[in-house]
């Protein structure tokens, strides 16, 4: 009985993490990006949220990877 309350319980858990939103992410609406969108969309311009903006400054970990 335990063990197939566990398959039965496991066999949930994978069916809901394949559940979500598909496709790029959004950014945060409090950042950086999000907020330079916005001004550009009341201009009537479109900007590429898909791709996340990259720092102009580099980290020293950066290197490791």
């Amino acid at each position: 009985m335990a063990a197939s309350t566990r398959i039965v319980l496991f066999l949930a858990a994978l069916t809901l993490a394949g559940c979500g939103v598909k496709g790029p992410l959004e950014p945060p609406p409090s950042g950086a990006q999000a907020t330079s969108a916005a001004e550009a969309q009341k201009r009537g311009e479109k900007v590429d949220t898909s791709v996340p903006l990259r720092p102009d400054r580099k980290l020293w970990i950066d290197k490791l990877i």
